[in-house]
C-alpha cells in the first residue's frame, strides 16, 4: 500500500501514529531525505571538538577539523559496525578510534590507520573502508544534515522560515549566539508527530493546562504592580487567554511542513534590562533594525520534521524519533553575547518550563500523548479528523499561507509534506 493514501483531505488514518512499519518507512523516506537540524557551530569551538547527534534512527558525529571546517560522519566503524563515540560531546584531536579493534578515522571519515596493518597487505585497501560523509550545510551558524545527495539546497528547504532563524541571531548585540552546554531532555511514550501537532495548537492550552493556568493567575495576583512576569509564569498565563485572542492571531504555514504563529507569551524583562538591551541592539543594528528586532513576536517556529524554535527565548528543541511509540525531546538555550545576563536567565527559565518533564505544563502534554496512543489502539473509528479551520485561510501566496491561529492548517500542512515524502519510493 502507498503510505500517502493514509492522508486524505481533512483527516489521517490512525495507523500513522501506531504502526511500527510506518515508522520504519518514515526513517527511510522522511528523515533520510529532509534537512535535519543537528547542532550549532559554537558547540565545537576548537579543532577535534565533536558532538553526537541523530538523523532519524542513525547516529552521526559532527567534528571540527584542523582547518576549522565541520564534518559529519556515521557513528559506525566500517570494520565490525561498532559505534565510535559513546558520549554526546567531547574532543578527539587524534581522530575517532573504534574501541573494539582501534581503526582510526579522520574528521571527514577517511580511514587513517588500522593496527597490525601488515596483516591486511594485499587484502584490504584503506580507502575502501572510509566512512561516507554526511552532507552538511549551515545557516547563520546552525548546522543541518541530510542523507539525500539530491536534496534541495538548505536555504530552499528553509524558505520563509529562515527569517525565524534570522530573528534569533539578530537578537544578539554582537551578531553571534553561543549554545549553552546545559541541555534539558525528556522522553514521552508516544509518536514523534504528536509533539509537532501540539506545539502550534492554540485550542488545547485552555483545557489541557487549565490547572496550571489557575495556579499562575494566583501567583500573578500577588505580584507588585509593574513587576515583570517570569518567563514560565508568562507561558502559563498565556495558556489561559480566551480562544478569540488566538483566533485573531495569524498562523503561517509554508511548504515542507513548516509553521509558526504570532507571539502570545506575554513575558518581559525588567526595566533596566529592557533599556540596556535596547541600547545594545541599537549600537549594533541601528535604531530602525533594532526596533524591528524587538517588535518581532513569533511563537514556536516548527521546522518539520526535526526541530522547534523560539527566537524570543533563545531556545531550540530537537524532536528525535526513537520508536513509533517513543520520542525524545532535547532542549538547547543560547546566550546572546553583549546582551544583559537576564536575557539568558529568561531563556533558561522558558526552556525549563517548556522542556523539563517536571514542568506543570509539559506534564499535561505528555499524559495527553500517551492517551492518544492508547485511544488509537482500539475502536472501529479509524480516521482522525484534522479539519478545524479548513476553509478559513486568510492569505495564500507562493511559499506562504496565513490562517487563524486556531486552525489546524499547520497539521494539514505537516501531513501534506508527510504524504509527499512517504509517497516517493526509496
Amino acid at each position: 500500500m502507498d503510505p500517502s493514501a493514509l492522508v486524505r483531505p481533512g483527516r489521517v488514518h490512525r495507523s500513522v501514529y501506531t504502526d511500527a512499519e510506518i515508522f520504519r518507512l518514515e526513517m527511510e523516506r522522511i528523515f533520510s531525505r529532509a534537512w535535519i537540524y543537528l547542532a550549532h557551530e559554537s558547540e565545537m569551538p576548537a579543532a577535534g571538538d565533536y558532538v553526537r547527534r541523530h538523523i532519524g534512527s542513525r547516529q552521526v558525529i559532527l567534528t571540527r577539523d584542523r582547518d576549522g571546517a565541520v564534518h559529519a560522519i556515521p557513528n559506525r566503524c566500517s570494520h565490525r559496525g561498532t559505534t565510535l563515540c559513546a558520549f554526546d560531546r567531547g574532543s578527539a584531536p587524534g581522530g575517532h578510534s573504534c574501541p573494539y579493534h582501534g581503526w582510526n578515522f579522520a574528521a571527514d571519515g577517511r580511514l587513517r590507520g588500522v593496527p597490525q596493518r601488515s596483516n591486511y597487505e594485499g587484502v584490504l585497501e584503506l580507502g575502501d573502508y572510509d566512512l561516507q560523509p554526511v552532507r552538511v550545510a549551515a545557516y547563520r551558524g546552525f548546522l543541518f544534515g541530510t542523507l539525500d545527495a539530491e536534496a534541495v539546497p538548505l536555504v530552499e528547504f528553509l524558505g520563509h522560515m529562515a527569517t525565524s532563524i534570522d530573528d534569533l541571531v539578530d537578537r544578539s548585540p554582537s551578531g553571534e549566539v553561543v549554545c549553552s552546554p546545559h541541555v534539558l531532555r525528556h522522553h514521552y511514550r508516544g509518536n514523534w508527530k504528536l509533539s509537532f501537532e501540539n506545539l502550534n495548537d492554540t485550542i488545547h492550552p485552555g483545557f489541557a493546562h487549565s490547572a496550571s493556568v489557575v495556579s499562575a493567575k494566583a501567583v500573578a495576583a500577588g505580584l507588585e504592580e509593574g513587576e515583570p512576569l517570569a518567563a514560565s509564569l508568562g507561558m502559563m498565563l498565556a495558556n489561559g487567554k480566551p480562544i478569540q485572542f488566538f483566533q485573531d492571531l495569524d498562523m503561517v504555514t509554508t511548504p515542507r511542513g513548516h509553521s509558526y504563529i504570532g507571539g502570545h507569551m506575554g513575558a518581559s524583562y525588567t526595566a533596566d534590562t529592557q533599556s540596556a538591551y535596547a541600547q545594545a541592539l541599537i549600537a549594533h543594528h541601528g535604531p530602525d533594525k533594532a526596533a524591528r528586532v524587538l517588535g518581532t513576536d513569533r511563537h514556536l517556529m516548527l521546522l518539520y520534521p526535526s526541530s522547534t524554535w523560539h527566537a524570543r527565548y533563545q531556545t531550540v528543541r530537537i524532536v528525535r524519533p526513537v520508536r513509533h511509540d517513543l520520542t525524545e525531546i532535547i532542549g538547547y538555550t543560547f546566550r546572546l553575547p553583549g546582551a544583559p545576563e537576564e536575557t539568558y536567565r529568561n531563556a533558561v527559565e522558558y526552556c525549563t518550563g517548556a522542556n523539563s518533564a517536571a514542568s506543570p505544563v509539559i506534564a499535561d502534554d505528555l499524559e495527553v500523548y500517551e492517551r492518544i496512543m492508547d485511544g488509537n489502539g482500539f475502536d472501529a473509528r479509524e480516521w482522525v479528523p484534522m479539519s478545524r479551520g479548513l476553509r478559513e485561510d486568510r492569505e495564500a501566496v507562493p511559499g506562504l499561507t496565513r490562517s487563524p491561529a486556531t486552525s489546524e492548517a499547520f497539521i494539514r500542512n505537516q501531513f501534506a509534506a508527510w504524504a509527499d515524502y512517504m509517497g516517493a519510493a526509496a
